[in-house]
């Protein structure tokens, strides 16, 4: 596993050896790809290119790979691998930063598999089509509180017509389908699936604090969708949770990978005739960044059992997770740039990547607050 790995996974413990071998075939297939095109020197130029993303990057890992049918069962045309293989590309991703659809797509893949067989024809048509999708929940006015959520939907069957504003939608740009969460006239409230290029979306995409990751207006006009989960479940709910789950993943992985690399630096830059990091006051700060390393290591795996294993604690673990593994980004990232000295303090350095993606993750999904007093309320406290 190399430097920028995610780090030792724990989880892969609990899955049978077969499945734990499946996974860490998959791990070392993205790693081998990512290592070679992924690095945070092209990260710099990719963000600030008119994609923003590197398509051919992304055709290695979703045609030639076949990641976004990792965990769609067989019988729909995937591999029908365990969550844990999903999981695993998703921290291989966050801990290079790499900027793209990709991370968001198997994100919405992992909701909509957890929606049942609702979502099947969905499912089926991401294999056979190759399809990326994208998922939209927050809206202005109610952010991320899907009980707030406005945008209407209009019909029945499988002909409905959508009409609001989605915010802060990550990846829809290279979205061939939007996961959009409404409420029908009846005040059910369901998800539903958009084509982005169609008649009555406007999608208007913009650079944010965090460059990698670049977040989208979506307006409905009475654009068509379907539906991909059934009437009276809890699909906005379940999106949410995985959009979280995706945060955290990322966090922990990027917060290791972070971490590993000032550690290095601390090795090799030297200051009265030795590494600055033989001095006992810079250890005793890395010792702390790795205890909270650990701990994000250990909530983001514990989330991937709680997924893994459908367990009906999942909002709240997410949401946890969500909580602690991006605050530990935050704070890495944020040590990062001290102990780097002057260099750090550079615009162009590449802690600064990690720090504006910590930002970014812990205020999407929920901010900091609103997801303490959510897990608060989750826990019955």
């Amino acid at each position: 596993m190399t430097e920028a790995s995610a780090g030792p996974q724990r989880v892969a413990e609990a899955l049978s050896p077969e499945a734990a071998e499946e996974v860490a075939q998959v791990r070392a297939s993205v790693v081998e790809v990512l290592d070679e095109r992924a690095g945070l020197r092209r990260t710099h130029e990719l963000m600030v290119e008119a994609p923003g993303h590197d398509p051919r990057l992304h055709e290695l890992l979703t045609a030639e790979l076949g990641l976004l049918g990792l965990v769609v069962p067989e019988h729909l045309g995937g591999l029908g691998l365990d969550v844990s293989a999903a999981t695993a590309v998703i921290e291989e991703l966050g801990a290079r930063l790499v900027p793209g659809a990709l991370a968001t797509s198997l994100t919405a893949v992992l909701a909509a598999r957890a929606l049942g067989p609702s979502a099947e024809p969905l499912l089926a048509r991401v294999v056979a089509e190759q399809l990326t999708l994208a998922s939209a929940l927050a809206e202005d006015g109610a952010g991320w509180d899907v009980e707030r959520t406005a945008t209407r939907a209009t019909g029945t069957g499988d002909e409905w017509a959508l009409t609001g504003t989605k915010t802060l939608v990550a990846g829809v740009e290279a979205a061939r389908v939007v996961l959009v969460t409404a409420r029908n006239a009846g005040g059910d409230l369901g998800v539903y699936a958009v084509d982005p290029t169609g008649a009555g979306v406007d999608v208007h995409t913009r650079m944010t604090l965090d460059q990698t990751r670049r977040l989208s207006t979506v307006r409905l006009r009475e654009a068509a969708a379907s539906r991909v989960d059934a009437p009276g479940g809890e699909g906005a709910r379940v999106l949410l949770d995985h959009v979280r789950a995706m945060l955290a993943l990322e966090s922990a992985a990027a917060a290791r990978a972070c971490l590993d690399r000032t550690v290095e630096y601390l090795k090799v830059r030297k200051q009265f005739g030795r590494p600055i990091g033989s001095f006992q006051a810079l250890k005793h700060r890395c010792a702390d960044l790795a205890v909270a390393v650990a701990g994000a290591r250990a909530t983001a795996d514990h989330l991937v059992t709680t997924l893994r294993t459908g367990a009906a604690t999942r909002s709240h673990d997410a949401a946890l997770a969500k909580l602690v593994c991006t605050d530990t980004l935050m704070t890495v990232a944020a040590e990062a740039i001290q102990l780097h000295g002057g260099i750090g303090f550079t615009f162009e350095h590449d802690a600064h990547l990690f720090f504006k993606r910590g930002k970014s993750a812990q205020l999407l999904a929920g901010s900091p607050a609103t997801v303490r007093a959510e897990v608060a309320a989750l826990a019955g406290l």
